[in-house]
């Protein structure tokens, strides 16, 4: 009975070996996004839109389970506020973006090297908000309204990097992603036919603190 139950717990202790090697690492994310800008196009001329460049806050949950594979799940909020310019006016509506998203980050040196490059990739959703106050008349509404709406968007990432090994339990990576969505229409309202380019891109570079546990 007892070499039974010492063989149960020795492979219970075995299974449990790779979760126990696992190192996780907690983020603080900040940094600041800067949208390329997209073209309206309708009968009354053309003009850009899209959002100002803000800063952004976020945290991450971060797993190396292998030598040079990691798995990070990702929260990122943004002040950036929506706009539409023709001609020398500017119109703009106070808004904000909150990102969800998993990536996988591909290092290329091992784990106990003093600096990682990678790259990342991933997905997820994104939240478009506009929180500014409407008012009864937009300047160049004849191109787009900028509205106090939500919308959702499915989340592309594409990204890179480098990580420093501060200590065994510290780090802090330098990085730079490309979030990409499909334009929000219900948040920037396109009007009169127009049209404009599919595909919104947010180039972001960002610092991220990390504590291992």
């Amino acid at each position: 009975m007892r070499t039974r139950l010492s063989r149960g717990l020795a492979g219970l202790f075995l299974l449990a070996l790779p979760g126990l090697s696992q190192q996780w690492e907690m983020n603080g994310v900040v940094g600041v996004g800067a949208y390329r800008n997209l073209t309206l196009s309708n009968a009354y001329g053309r003009a850009t839109t899209g959002f100002t460049t803000g800063a952004l806050f976020g945290v991450s949950l971060l797993q190396h389970r292998y030598e040079h594979v990691s798995g990070e799940i990702r929260y990122v909020f943004q002040r950036s506020d929506l706009k539409v310019a023709s001609g020398g006016t500017t119109a703009k509506f106070r808004g904000s973006t909150h990102a969800l998203h998993y990536d996988w980050l591909i290092h290329t040196r091992p784990r106990r090297a003093w600096a990682r490059p990678f790259v990342a990739f991933g997905s997820g959703f994104k939240s478009f908000s506009g929180t500014g106050t409407e008012q009864a008349y937009q300047p160049l509404s004849q191109f787009a309204l900028l509205t106090r709406t939500q919308e959702w968007k499915p989340l592309v990432t594409l990204g890179a990097g480098v990580r420093f090994r501060l200590a065994a339990w510290a780090s802090l990576a330098a990085e730079f992603r490309d979030y990409l969505t499909p334009f929000p229409r219900n948040v920037i309202a396109p009007v009169g036919g127009a049209t404009l380019d599919r595909w919104l891109h947010d180039l972001t570079t960002s610092l991220a603190l990390g504590i291992r546990f």
